[in-house]
């Protein structure tokens, strides 16, 4: 009926519906590149890996991108198709990879003119760049594919799949009201919206990446690492003191939280927007999924003077789909309205359409 994608600067999350149940796909946006000499790319297809032969050059791609430039510690030949939120200027394969990334996580259309919702970020605050060019790529890409394409604003996706709600003085429950921030790989977007129409949206350009980039210099160790201790031993709860790759995980975290939120108190004052109420903050990103992160986030907002009440703040039921599934929430509406259309006008609905 209808799908989605969340092209992000980590992971690609792909979500549709199939017997009436979100269905999700992931995989890592990244590719390791290798010669293709002697037995390598039959070593790979027997070790099952997901692979590209280019010439004379093979591209892991995906999960077993990451494991290759960790078992090898090759960080340079770890490459990334996108930057910053964005595909990647320095990257020459950026392109060409990301699309055949996009087309192994959500396939081809499956009937002409099937929707796509896909994210792009907002335009930065910190960077001298726009997303024209990154969203006209992916969405001719899309089009080529079959897709009719709907480009969405992720962290709007995020206030679509969580619902953050505003309490009137009248007792009424407004609902898609609040901030929704998404702690990405390369950027982290915020959006504050209210009955989910838009009041304040951007980016800025630390997160992740920024994240494992800083600890990488000030613990003298490959990026490749930093990224395996922060997925698999960061705990905001449980900082070891001893271990210096924690600890500077910890100030990282810290300082990029307090970036993000004063960045939203001088947007906040330029748009001249206001809320009468306390409003709740929602939260998602695989930045953001270390446990403990809420409470991390929480103690940093306490020291910042936001100009809003905040009654709440709480994590996506799951930080790293839910911008994925707010974007199917927006393809399927526009999948409807296309069919509501399409039946007033005596059209024939194209075959699948019915879901």
């Amino acid at each position: 009926m209808a799908k989605a994608i969340d092209i992000g600067t980590a992971f690609l999350v792909g979500a549709e519906m199939r017997g009436g149940r979100e269905v999700f796909t992931s995989e890592r946006d990244a590719f390791f590149s290798m010669p293709n000499e002697d037995f390598a790319e039959e070593m790979l297809s027997k070790a099952g890996a997901f692979y590209i032969a280019k010439k004379d050059q093979l591209y892991v791609v995906g999960e077993d991108a990451l494991k290759f430039a960790q078992v090898t510690g090759q960080q340079e030949n770890y490459r990334r198709p996108m930057a910053a939120g964005v595909l990647n200027p320095d990257e020459e394969d950026a392109i060409a990879m990301i699309q055949v990334m996009i087309e192994g996580v959500i396939g081809r259309a499956s009937f002409p003119g099937e929707v796509c919702a896909a994210t792009i970020p907002a335009n930065p605050v910190d960077e001298s760049f726009d997303t024209t060019f990154h969203s006209m790529v992916l969405t001719r890409f899309l089009e080529g594919l079959g897709y009719e394409v709907k480009i969405i604003n992720e962290a709007l996706a995020l206030i679509y799949a969580e619902n953050p709600t505003v309490t009137a003085p009248t007792g009424e429950s407004i609902p898609f009201s609040g901030i929704g921030i998404s702690f990405g790989g390369g950027m982290v977007n915020l959006v504050a919206a209210y009955r989910a129409k838009q009041l304040v949206a951007f980016s800025a350009g630390r997160s992740g990446d920024w994240i494992d980039q800083q600890v990488a210099k000030v613990t003298n160790q490959p990026v490749g690492r930093v990224i395996g201790a922060k997925e698999k031993k960061l705990d905001f709860n449980n900082i070891d003191p001893s271990d210096r790759t924690l600890q500077a995980l910890d100030i990282y975290y810290e300082d990029l939280i307090k970036y993000t939120l004063n960045h939203f108190k001088v947007q906040f004052k330029k748009q001249s927007a206001t809320f009468d109420d306390a409003i709740e903050i929602v939260i998602a990103g695989g930045t953001a999924s270390p446990p403990g992160f809420i409470d991390k986030f929480k103690r940093v907002l306490d020291k910042v003077e936001l100009p809003i009440e905040i009654k709440n703040v709480r994590m996506a039921k799951d930080p790293l789909k839910a911008v994925a599934a707010g974007s199917l929430i927006a393809a399927i509406s526009q999948e409807k309205k296309k069919m509501a259309k399409a039946q007033k006008e005596g059209a024939a609905q194209p075959p699948g359409a019915e879901g």
